[in-house]
């Protein structure tokens, strides 16, 4: 157990904690583990407090996560290899900067753009980096154990979509680009089948979890996309947690977007909180996003229309044809922090990045097809979709609903219920630049992940045990 030192210095640093949050003062930014902490030097500083924390077994029984600790090919070389992130990956763009701050990006900081709470916890993050991100915070992961044998769960720090991009860009070949596609991860396969055969062949690979920075399309075998990853030998029994999941395959789970806001303290998390509780809320509704008229089954056209016709103060549209939307935050925020409701559409896919930024400004989502979120995230999203979001399906969209006239029968008690509800869960939606307290119940988006996917395996071990 931990000695009683180390209580008091927690002790300490709670009450720290309590004068910093009263009296409003910024405490020191922490910073995250960057790529760089991940070399094999700084692993074993981290395994040094893992193996403390292993004592304390009432704290982290059921929750030992094993890492495996891959050849730097499988991950950190995407980043360490500068010629690889600059051109290796995508020929036509450097994504050297996306990885730094463990995979958050580079900050907004001193940018004279943005002021204020703009700074030192917004990031220009990549949503496909959440890769990336996972393998930075399993470093401090408090239950993280060096031993294999005491794990309840394995983990395997893959950077799949990240490798995947030479093949997914490539211009098709079906003589040769579809075999190599194909035959994508029979590496990573191969080498846990080599050097960790007693774990992972112990539960068919059912104990083990991977990370999938894209959504689950990528990872498909189709004629002139995706790669047959997720078909390989035991893969097919991973939980394999990812942005977008496909809703009828069961070891699939959808986790949120990584969006540009990871606050480094609990103070700076609840102050972001409180200007969301306070915000002027004059428009009605806001919508970011653009037409698709290449996609037949999209909204998105008809989305725009009603917007701009909407008349004064009822949509606030931002149009990302004219500005970058994933990596313009300002302009997004502004517009969701002013509007009750946020517009969510599907994207090239039925889920968007848009959907967590709109909430974690405190807008309510109107969602038109329910692959957007309610088949998707059920690990961080209320059971009850209507305590935090609004329908109205395609179909009805089609045929001539207008939107503003729905929203404007929500009275003003049940909007401020359903955004009271939502700003409740902002915590679990977003990843944090520190690490809660294993025994806290104020978790962020990788705590909610990693206790969900433990929760997970420990449960089908039991079955197993109990079907013997």
């Amino acid at each position: 157990m931990p000695s009683p030192k180390l209580y008091l210095w927690i002790s300490l640093l709670a009450i720290a904690l309590v004068i910093l949050i009263c009296t409003g003062f910024d405490s020191v930014d922490s910073g995250y583990l960057s790529l760089e902490s991940l070399k094999p030097a700084l692993i074993v500083s981290y395994a040094i407090n893992s193996k403390e924390v292993e004592d304390a077994d009432s704290v982290c029984r059921g929750r030992r996560v094993y890492m495996y600790e891959l050849p730097s090919k499988f991950n950190v070389d995407f980043y360490l290899n500068k010629t690889m992130c600059r051109e290796g990956l995508m020929a036509w763009l450097d994504l050297c900067g996306r990885f730094e701050h463990g995979g958050y990006g580079l900050r907004y900081l001193n940018r004279s753009q943005y002021e204020g709470q703009w700074d030192e916890h917004w990031y220009d993050t990549d949503s496909y980096m959440l890769e990336v991100i996972f393998h930075t915070r399993m470093q401090s992961y408090p239950c993280r154990t060096l031993d294999p044998s005491r794990a309840d769960a394995f983990f395997i720090p893959y950077y799949t979509g990240i490798d995947a991009l030479l093949m997914l860009y490539e211009k098709p070949d079906l003589s040769g680009t579809m075999d190599k596609r194909a035959n994508f991860g029979s590496e990573i396969v191969e080498w846990m089948d080599k050097n960790a055969h007693q774990y992972w062949h112990k539960y068919q690979g059912r104990d083990h979890f991977m990370l999938f920075g894209r959504t689950c399309w990528d990872f498909r075998l189709q004629k002139y996309w995706g790669t047959g990853f997720v078909d390989r030998q035991y893969i097919y029994n991973t939980t394999n947690l990812m942005m977008e999941r496909e809703p009828t395959t069961e070891n699939e789970q959808a986790i949120p977007y990584p969006t540009g806001f990871h606050p480094s303290s609990p103070e700076r998390l609840w102050s972001w909180i409180l200007e969301v509780q306070r915000s002027e809320r004059n428009y009605l509704m806001a919508y970011v996003g653009a037409p698709r008229p290449e996609l037949d089954w999209s909204v998105r056209g008809i989305l725009s229309t009603q917007c701009s016709k909407a008349g004064n103060r009822t949509c606030n549209m931002v149009d990302c044809h004219e500005i970058t939307c994933s990596h313009n935050p300002l302009a997004i925020y502004k517009a969701f922090l002013k509007s009750n409701f946020c517009l969510q559409p599907r994207g090239d896919s039925s889920t968007r990045r848009s959907t967590f930024d709109c909430m974690i400004a405190g807008s309510i989502p109107v969602f038109f097809h329910p692959d957007s979120a309610y088949t998707q995230y059920t690990w961080h999203l209320p059971k009850d979709p209507t305590s935090y979001s609004v329908y109205i399906s395609e179909d009805d969209l089609k045929a001539g609903v207008t939107i503003s006239k729905v929203l404007r029968g929500y009275s003003q008690e049940r909007i401020h219920k359903m955004r009271k509800t939502i700003i409740s869960i902002i915590p679990n939606l977003i990843y944090n630049d520190y690490t809660n307290d294993i025994r806290s119940a104020s978790k962020d988006a990788f705590e909610v992940s990693i206790e969900k996917v433990v929760e997970r395996i420990t449960d089908y071990k039991k079955s197993v045990q109990s079907s013997a």
